[in-house]
């Protein structure tokens, strides 16, 4: 239906459907020439106004849809005039020719009263007669040509602007869904390296818990393939569901619970005042960092305060544990996860969002605000 009415506009807009109107209207004011006089049913009255009407039809279209377009706009100028002034002279002999015998059948009044593109026409055949109303005609053709010609020009001028506002939109399109595609392309890349930085740091956890022959390690296999299954399988789109983040933010917390005795000291807050889709993997960075620096490297005492909320359509993501920097390269390469962040949020939500990582006493603390 949309098409239809498109194409409907299209038509009804365009320079077809403006060239029907105008030459309705011409033909509609011989018509009306013709009731006012009285003549209804005399043939050679409908001849001579399809005659002369196709004569004037061939003559426009023949300079606007051939010598204008190929030679004018070109700036072929002598081209133009070499070919357009014996078209004029040719013209306006046939045009008096054909009036001049037609007129031998109107014996109630003159032809000029009738159609708008004739003059009086005298009925003699000699040179001087001739020459003398084709002279006139000529001229009034050379005039119907040149308005013709600056119409033919005004809808060349719109059609010309029209196209050029078409195509610097259709570049800007094309600019923006490369940008896109490039976007795409780069938060792809950096979910690539996300993954495998999780999987590094949670096989570390599996080792040490094997290590201890911990019961807990059948259980932390499980977490692990639940939370793999989603990173393979449930990520790879611009945004998720909430509940869904939510539950695989657990059970990677879960995950790195189980080797941890003492979890009194640990808060973990994870809500929103209404459903709603987020990019997926935003909080695996710094739930990473917090159980990295905050549990891992501190053994004996280690607190942790974890937040992500979603309020008023805006997304907190907050951390703050205990730490104790070893400026080590493992240590460096702990921030292979906070860099990706940083990169995903320069292209999700450009301006729209701030990181701010402090460190207090023994504390690091890391602050994500996003307007969604």
């Amino acid at each position: 239906m949309k098409k239809a009415l498109q194409l409907l506009y299209s038509f009804f807009t365009g320079r077809l459907f403006r060239n029907m109107l105008f030459w309705s209207a011409f033909f509609n004011l011989q018509y009306n020439n013709i009731q006012s006089h009285k003549v209804y049913d005399d043939k050679w009255y409908w001849l001579f106004v399809l005659t002369t009407n196709s004569l004037a039809i061939i003559y426009t279209y023949t300079n606007n849809l051939y010598l204008v377009p190929r030679f004018l706009v070109k700036k072929k100028y002598g081209n133009y005039f070499v070919r357009v002034i014996p078209l004029i002279v040719v013209f306006s002999i046939v045009y008096t020719m054909v009036l001049k015998v037609i007129i031998g059948y109107f014996p109630l009044i003159q032809i000029h009263q009738i159609s708008p593109i004739t003059s009086p026409v005298s009925k003699g055949w000699t040179i001087s007669d001739f020459v003398y109303d084709a002279g006139w005609y000529a001229v009034g053709w050379a005039v119907w040509l040149l308005l013709l010609t600056g119409a033919w020009y005004m809808n060349y001028f719109q059609k010309t602007q029209k196209d050029s506002v078409k195509a610097l939109r259709n570049a800007e399109l094309m600019v923006l869904e490369a940008k896109k595609q490039q976007q795409l392309t780069e938060l792809n890349f950096l979910k690539a390296q996300l993954n495998p930085h999780f999987l590094f740091n949670t096989l570390n956890n599996l080792y040490a818990l094997s290590l201890k022959k911990s019961d807990d390690a059948p259980d932390a296999i499980l977490q692990l393939s639940s939370i793999l299954r989603y990173l393979l399988y449930e990520s790879n789109v611009e945004a998720i569901a909430f509940e869904k983040e939510k539950e695989i933010m657990e059970a990677y917390i879960d995950l790195e619970l189980l080797r941890l005795t003492d979890k009194n000291s640990l808060s973990f807050i994870i809500s929103t005042d209404k459903q709603c889709s987020i990019p997926p993997l935003l909080w695996l960075p710094i739930l990473e960092n917090v159980f990295k620096h905050g549990t891992r490297i501190i053994s004996e005492s280690h607190s942790v305060n974890y937040r992500f909320i979603i309020e008023n359509n805006k997304l907190l993501i907050y951390s703050k544990n205990n730490c104790k920097f070893l400026n080590t390269k493992e240590d460096k390469a702990g921030g292979i996860g906070l860099t990706n962040l940083k990169k995903r949020l320069n292209l999700l939500y450009p301006g729209k969002h701030s990181i701010n990582t402090t460190t207090e006493d023994n504390y690091y603390i890391i602050e994500v605000n996003i307007d969604l």
